[in-house]
């Protein structure tokens, strides 16, 4: 999933305006938001050592550095591993960057090892869809 902000840097003022804007849509192999082909110029961000914040993210001083020169670098993309405190999307925000959200998942291991892993596995995916 797509989150938040624009691609475009110019439509910061219409997202301080208030106005929402359009989530990216697939259309054949490329994504669009409204009518603009999304160019996605992204990087990785995290999961980090948990800090006193216990949240898996640097300091927000050091979020909100790293995202300005992102943007700065004609970044325009982010994809995490796992999921955001909301002060991170809020961050990415105020500097026109797009999150992809990731879930963490035992994705990298034999899950059918143990019964209690797929129902753990299958337990959670049900409250993201509840």
């Amino acid at each position: 999933m797509l989150f938040l902000a624009p691609c475009n840097p110019d439509h910061r003022a219409e997202l301080r305006a208030g106005q929402r804007r359009a989530r990216p849509v697939v259309r054949g192999k490329f994504l669009f938001v409204g009518e603009e082909k999304l160019h996605v110029r992204g990087v990785s961000y995290g999961t980090f050592a948990r800090d006193h914040l216990r949240d898996g993210y640097p300091s927000p001083p050091v979020v909100e550095a790293d995202f300005a020169a992102m943007a700065a670098n004609g970044l325009n993309a982010l994809r995490t591993y796992t999921v955001p405190p909301r002060w991170v999307l809020d961050a990415a925000l105020r500097h026109g960057l797009w999150v992809m959200v990731g879930l963490a998942w035992e994705q990298h291991v034999d899950f059918l090892d143990g019964a209690w892993r797929a129902a753990s596995i299958e337990r959670r995916r049900k409250r993201l869809t509840a």
